[in-house]
């Protein structure tokens, strides 16, 4: 799993550092209201943990994203694997006060960009829930296309597709 760089940001291998605040991230109810609410702390900290120690298997990678001038973590960006067989999904998610800066949509074009020229995945999915604008705004200008719904995390999502 490589570094990725962007105009503004850097994207690299999660570390134990960012433990604490992935589960804070994901403890917050507006953050994770489109995705099945906030994770119990104790048991995703657990996960997350392993995950961070033993890594995901290729290509599964999840990125911390930090300013390229400041560390710090932000959120993250990850390749998933998807409900749907065959395809993988991109995600982001970012910590409430990093929200509205054009993070996100900066964050998920490299990792899109890195998907599909160096890993060379395709097909490449974002499930957003039809009420999230901001995810959605991001899905559509990373240029991603509306193509279905499905049912994720027990709640009705629009698939968008990477052509």
């Amino acid at each position: 799993m490589r570094t990725l760089e962007t105009a503004r940001l850097q994207l690299r291998p999660r570390t134990l550092a960012d433990l604490d605040a992935i589960v804070a991230m994901d403890s917050d109810p507006e953050v994770r209201r489109y995705i099945g609410g906030p994770l119990e702390p104790v048991a995703h900290r657990a996960e997350v943990r392993k995950n961070i120690v033993d890594g995901r298997p290729a290509p599964y990678f999840a990125w911390a994203i930090e300013w390229k001038d400041q560390p710090g973590f932000l959120g993250q960006c990850a390749l998933n694997p998807s409900p749907r067989p065959g395809v993988v999904e991109i995600s982001w998610r970012l910590a409430k006060p990093n929200w509205s800066q054009g993070i996100a949509s900066e964050a998920a074009v490299a990792v899109l960009d890195h998907a599909r020229r160096d890993l060379r995945l395709q097909p490449i999915v974002a499930l957003v829930h039809p009420q999230n604008g901001a995810s959605t705004r991001v899905a559509r200008k990373i240029g991603l296309q509306l193509a279905g719904e499905t049912l994720f995390k027990g709640a009705l999502h629009h698939v968008y597709l990477s052509l």
